[in-house]
């Protein structure tokens, strides 16, 4: 599998745990769940936060619009109670697709920007967390193996 970064790798990106990222005033927010996702979730006893819509999962969403795992401080209470949080948030502000067997790694600078993220431009380099994210799409079972496509 060839990869191909499509971001700025010299952009700045750190958790500051403000919750804007898990859809704070989104209507529209919804967190997409893998089969793994779905699993853990159920074997946590939380089934019913689980919103099938056509043959896809989603996490559902309080009356705001937000995360229903989303407390008042901005946590998660699945990654505070259990330390662990669904695939999605785990691989935040990143993005993937596969295409050709040629993995495309982005960033949604757009929804970045729309939801006022408070920690893109600071931290670390989104370039150095490159590995990060790779171990992220391994233990997922998405990539194995990888080559840098120059």
């Amino acid at each position: 599998m060839y990869f191909i970064p499509l971001f700025n790798p010299c952009d700045r990106f750190e958790c500051v745990k403000c919750g804007r990222c898990c859809g704070i005033g989104l209507k529209e927010w919804l967190l997409e769940l893998t089969k793994k996702d779905v699993a853990k979730l159920r074997e946590l006893g939380f089934e019913k936060a689980i919103r099938r819509i056509g043959n896809r999962n989603f996490l559902k969403r309080k009356r705001d619009g937000s995360c229903i795992f989303l407390d008042d401080d901005n946590l998660c209470y699945l990654r505070k109670r259990f330390n662990w949080y669904p695939f999605g948030c785990r691989l935040f502000p990143f993005g993937y697709r596969i295409i050709n067997a040629t993995l495309i790694l982005t960033v949604n600078t757009e929804y970045i920007k729309r939801i006022k993220c408070k920690g893109f431009g600071r931290g670390e380099t989104l370039g150095s967390q490159v590995d990060k994210v790779l171990d992220i799409l391994r233990d997922e079972g998405i990539i194995e193996e990888y080559y840098v496509n120059i």
